[in-house]
């Protein structure tokens, strides 16, 4: 049974081994298949890139096309605009010169209006006086006459009954030519006034005729000019939505050549970018090959190991095989051994002999969990005694910590310096110093939200008062904006007019550099036209040769057809490629198509002819109906000219009527006239004052605009030293973050390797840990000691640093995380001893005076004059302007960067830092030596906790060599416990032989008793030899005790090997997937350097093809502005 354990065993084994191996190899195949499938995914991916390069490539040549297209579209429409521009300036310019002298008209027509109007009043006064004057007389000679009247008739009325008829009737007579001769002068009286009348209403209409003769010339010329004016604005309106629209396309043009320039630039980057990360990506090459030689060795080395391990395998497997075939041979014998022997006597010793192979069992069991127990308790104490060390050591931190913090207390607060180690939790000192922290920003809150109350009645108060200044101020400045307007359009025509000097300057700079390139080609295609002349000429002698002879064919043909025979001569020219017959043919049919036109002619002629009569005749009727339209206008006219004159008279009538208007009106006017005389007075009173203040704003105007544009350049010059700074930053931050990334990898590998070294270390190391965990106490409280020094080291750096410190704020771009700008203020004279609050109030006071600072604006303002100077002369000569432009540019920003190094002294550069940092005798020079001979006796003594990487690979090397080491010698333990198991067997088998002759003589004895015809010595030699058989068979089953004994122990010790041949063959099998995966990233990495540099090819060609396209580009846009 013990052999058939075995061979079961063994059989086991080496079935694990054939799955092992048919798993490495599935795993070999999968690996493959991964392998080939990513490299179709990385060629697929590569397709797709390429692809879309070249749409990218397409998009931008297209873009750029486009972009070339607008410019120029962009070039003609401003010019377009800046001549409708001009244009529209004369327009206006010849506006309003007609506008003065028609004003002029209108004053001239006014003067003479109000003298008419003088004129015609003071005929009138005459007429009333003359009349009054007439009245009067009538008025008296009428009373005269009625007083005589009365008297006759009373005389009458007396004198009745005398007889003095005659003398009545006399009277009588004489009274009535009395009465007569008053009435005829009367009625000459009232003709005289009716002439009077007359003449000065003829008079007056004859000027008033005149006055609205001019009125209407005036109105006509007026109506015109509005006219005229009317239209101009309607042009002007036109041209200004033109010009909006234009300024709308340009926006836009300007917007899509931004995005293009962006795009562009984008490119560009993205094109220093791939150059950048090209360079890093070789020197990763370079290490990488580097590392690949490193590992190449290494692999070279596994493999021949592999190799030998191999070979070892395959005659491992032999044996395997050959004890195998002996097994199956010793198998059948023992079934039939066992058979026959352990049938009948030997059942209770097999049950005995199990029984008391339990009982060993247990026993060694037993022993196996004393000895377990044992250690146990004794790793119980050392946890304790660890325990109790660890325990002593927070004590003595905690108090440590505690002594720190009383020692340097300041101002009430502590330091929190080892709250920094984040492995221990905080004490309850440091709690404490937290919350009289807390209180006293508590308080410092509470007294700055009360200042913030006074501040805002303050600012309240400001603000009312500052109302009231403003509204006294509006007054003014309705007077100062168009002062103001008028200075804006002027200076943003200067502006526009400067930007379009700028880009004309920049475009003549670009447009010479391309006629010197046009005029290169402009010489190549100069050789070229020549050649291509000579050639043309050549050419066209050629064709006027074919044409010459074609001519001559064809007016011999026409001739012919002209005069309708046939005169045959001999082929000349083309006529030699012709038979007679085929000739003939070509005649019919052109004479064919001749006829057929004739005839189609004959029938178009007879259709136009057909037309021109119809087209006569609705001529004739169109004549009729005009005749008879024009009649009927006339009559109309006619009828218009009697209705004009009827209006004409009532026009006149109530021109009358208007005439008594206009005089009342003339004296309100006279008034109002008076009033506004006394106005203009005190308005140019005003004006005065107005002036002089204008002037005064004038003064100040040129001084804010010298501080305008000074500041301007100044801004300029400070931006664009600015930008390229913080993008050097961005770019030093990205590669930090990779240089930071490539350490925290650096970092996760040396981990690694350390764990495989405490993995694969001995157990005599854990033993001599106790020995050196004294040794480490006092390492342990030096570093503790650092610890706490470090911390208030940094500390008072910090203090110091937040007295020294002037800067204000911090920006951080939204966008790149993580990279901020500093911005300091200037003339601080530091922070010192103070409270919060009044230290936040100086802050707040020196950050208002560095913003309305005179000495800075006067350091700008004096550092700018020799650029200013230039801009301002630059229309002159624009390349002389450009040198001495940039050199008076250098020479103010020198002086700008020497007077703000005046200013900001105060503002602690990071140079100073570093080079106390780098002084032999600093702080931080000692504590790096001190720490530095620590790290050195540490190592000599063996207790430094972190070895450096070289030493732990050399010892990492050196445990894989003992291991294979030990592999070779266990292989060879097992060799030669294979080689005493044979043994063992066939001394097995020989012991099995002896027992069956025993049986064969017992059943001989047994025929004897049966015969019983034995005799006495013969029975005598039979029990001798039954006792030499019995004593044989005892020895024999001792020796199988034994033998089964040491199959016991050589089973155990096979099981133990096998467990760690389990152990050492998951180690290898690990370290063989380690070591493809290394060979699978390797082969990766190469395979992306090759793709990488195949890239890298393709760029470099593309942009070749580019620069040759944009050359090209270039050309073909020198030819079309040419």
């Amino acid at each position: 049974q013990l052999l058939q354990n075995t061979n079961v065993s063994e059989l086991d084994t080496a079935e694990d081994l054939r799955r092992k191996l048919c798993q490495a190899k599935k795993e070999k195949l999968d690996l493959t298949i991964k392998h080939n499938q990513e490299l179709s995914n990385y060629e697929s991916q590569m397709v797709k890139l390429r692809l879309e390069i070249e749409k990218g490539e397409a998009v931008r040549q297209s873009l750029e096309y486009e972009l070339a297209i607008a410019r120029k579209d962009a070039r003609l429409k401003m010019y377009a605009a800046e001549e409708e521009l001009s244009d529209a300036k004369t327009k206006l310019v010849q506006l309003q010169v007609l506008n003065e002298k028609l004003q002029q008209k209108v004053a001239e027509t006014e003067k003479t209006f109000h003298i008419a109007q003088q004129k015609w009043k003071e005929q009138q006064q005459r007429l009333v006086s003359e009349k009054d004057d007439i009245r009067r007389t009538c008025s008296s000679e009428y009373e005269l006459l009625l007083q005589e009247r009365n008297k006759l008739e009373s005389v009458l009325q007396i004198k009745r009954n005398s007889g003095l008829l005659g003398k009545l009737s006399s009277l009588s007579v004489s009274v009535n030519s009395g009465v007569k001769v008053i009435c005829k002068g009367r009625c000459l009286i009232g003709k005289c006034i009716k002439a009077r009348k007359l003449l000065a209403s003829k008079e007056q209409n004859n000027a008033l005729q005149n006055m609205c003769k001019k009125m209407k010339d005036v109105e006509v010329e007026h109506n015109g000019c509005t006219e005229l004016l009317r239209r101009q604005a309607t042009e002007l309106e036109y041209s200004a939505e033109r010009e909006e629209r234009l300024k709308k396309e340009l926006e836009a043009a300007t917007v899509r050549i931004k995005k293009l320039e962006e795009n562009i630039e984008a490119e560009r980057a993205a094109h220093l970018e791939s150059k950048f990360n090209s360079e890093i990506i070789q020197l990763r090459i370079r290490d990488l090959e580097g590392a690949l030689q490193v590992e190449k060795a290494s692999q070279a080395e596994a493999l021949s190991d592999l190799e030998m391990i191999k070979k070892e395998f395959k005659e491992v497997e032999n044996a395997y095989e050959r004890e195998k075939h002996n097994a199956q041979e010793n198998l059948e014998k023992l079934n039939v051994l066992e058979r026959e022997c352990f049938s009948t006597n030997k059942q209770m010793n097999e049950k005995i002999e199990e029984k008391k192979k339990v009982i060993k069992d247990l026993s060694e069991r037993l022993r196996n969990n004393e000895k377990t127990c044992r250690e146990l308790q004794e790793e119980l104490a050392m946890a304790k005694k660890h325990q109790v060390f660890l325990t002593e050591t927070y004590e003595n931190n905690m108090r440590e910590l505690e002594l720190l913090l009383d020692s340097f207390a300041m101002s009430g607060q502590r330091t929190a310096g080892t709250c920094k180690d984040k492995d221990k939790p905080p004490s309850l000192s440091v709690l404490e110093t937290l919350r009289c922290t807390l209180t006293a920003y508590q308080n410092k809150l509470e007294d700055t939200s009360n200042e913030l109350g006074k501040m805002k009645a303050l600012y309240e108060k400001m603000t009312k008062e500052l109302e009231i200044y403003r509204e006294k101020m509006c007054a003014l400045s309705q007077d100062l904006k168009e002062a103001h307007n008028n200075l804006a359009d002027a200076n943003k025509e200067l502006n526009h007019v400067h930007t379009k000097c700028a880009d004309s300057e920049a475009l003549i700079g670009t447009l010479k550099m391309e006629l010197q390139n046009v005029q290169q080609c402009w010489e190549k295609e100069q050789v070229r036209a020549t050649e291509s002349e000579n050639e043309i000429q050549k050419l066209t002698r050629a064709y006027q040769k074919d044409m010459e002879e074609k001519l001559t064919f064809l007016h011999s043909l026409y001739q012919r057809l002209v005069a309708g025979c046939v005169l045959i001569k001999q082929p000349e020219g083309i006529l030699d490629r012709f038979s007679w017959s085929e000739l003939c043919a070509v005649l019919q049919e052109n004479v064919d198509a001749l006829i057929l036109d004739l005839n189609r002619a004959n029938e178009k002629i007879s259709h136009l002819e057909y037309i021109c009569k119809n087209k006569s005749d609705t001529m004739k009727e169109l004549q009729q109906s005009q005749e008879d339209a024009f009649s009927k206008m006339a009559e109309e006219i006619k009828a218009q000219e009697s209705c004009w004159q009827k209006e004409k008279k009532y026009l006149e009538q109530q021109y009358s009527g208007l005439l008594g208007e206009v005089h009342a009106r003339a004296q309100e006017y006279q008034e109002t006239a008076e009033k506004n005389k006394e106005k203009i007075y005190v308005l140019e009173k005003r004006r005065e004052k107005l002036a002089l203040e204008n002037v005064s704003v004038k003064n100040t105007l040129t001084q804010v605009q010298k501080e305008h544009s000074s500041l301007l350049a100044a801004c300029a010059l400070l931006a664009g030293a600015l930008y390229p700074l913080y993008g050097r930053l961005c770019a030093m931050s990205s590669q930090r973050d990779l240089l930071q990334d490539q350490v925290n990898i650096y970092e996760l590998a040396s981990q690694e390797i350390r764990t495989l070294v405490h993995a694969l270390s001995d157990v005599e190391e854990n033993n001599q840990d106790e020995a050196k965990l004294k040794k480490r106490k006092f390492k342990g409280l030096i570093h503790v000691f650092r610890r706490g020094v470090i911390a208030v080291l940094a500390a008072n750096r910090l203090k110091v640093l937040a007295k020294s410190s002037s800067s204000l704020f911090s920006w951080v771009d939204d966008f790149k995380e993580g990279i901020g700008v500093l911005v300091c203020i200037g003339d601080s004279k530091g922070k010192r001893n103070l409270s919060s609050h009044e230290d936040e109030q100086i802050h707040c006071v020196e950050a208002l005076s560095w913003f309305t600072s005179s000495n800075l604006l006067a350091a700008i303002v004096s550092s700018v004059t020799e650029l200013q100077d230039v801009v301002n002369k630059t229309d002159a000569k624009p390349w002389l302007s450009g040198h001495s432009l940039v050199s008076v540019a250098r020479n103010s920003f020198s002086k700008l960067m020497d007077k703000l190094n005046v200013i900001m002294e105060t503002v602690p550069l990071d140079s100073s830092r570093s080079i106390t940092y780098l002084e032999e005798d600093s702080l931080v020079q000692r504590l790096a030596h001190g720490l530095h001979k620590i790290n050195t006796q540490a190592l000599e003594a063996g207790l430094c906790d972190r070895l450096p990487i070289m030493k732990i690979t050399a010892s990492l090397q050196k445990q894989i060599f003992e291991f294979i080491q030990r592999l070779h010698t266990a292989e060879v333990e097992r060799c030669s416990l294979r080689l005493k198991l044979s043994e063992f067997r066939w001394n097995f088998s020989e012991m099995k032989k002896e027992a069956d002759k025993a049986q064969n003589l017992q059943e001989q004895l047994n025929m004897f008793k049966q015969s019983k015809l034995i005799i006495h010595e013969r029975f005598e030699s039979a029990c001798e030899e039954l006792n030499n058989a019995l004593h044989r068979e005892h020895q024999a089953q001792v020796l199988l005790n034994e033998q089964a004994q040491q199959l016991q122990e050589l089973n155990n010790k096979l099981e133990l090997h096998s467990s760690e041949e389990a152990d050492k063959n998951q180690v290898l099998s690990e370290t063989v997937k380690r070591l493809s995966e290394a060979k699978m990233e390797l082969r990766r990495k190469d395979q992306s350097l090759r793709q990488l540099n195949r890239l890298l090819t393709q760029l470099e060609q593309d942009k070749r093809r580019l620069k040759e396209s944009i050359h090209d580009v270039e050309s073909a846009l020198c030819m079309a502005v040419k």
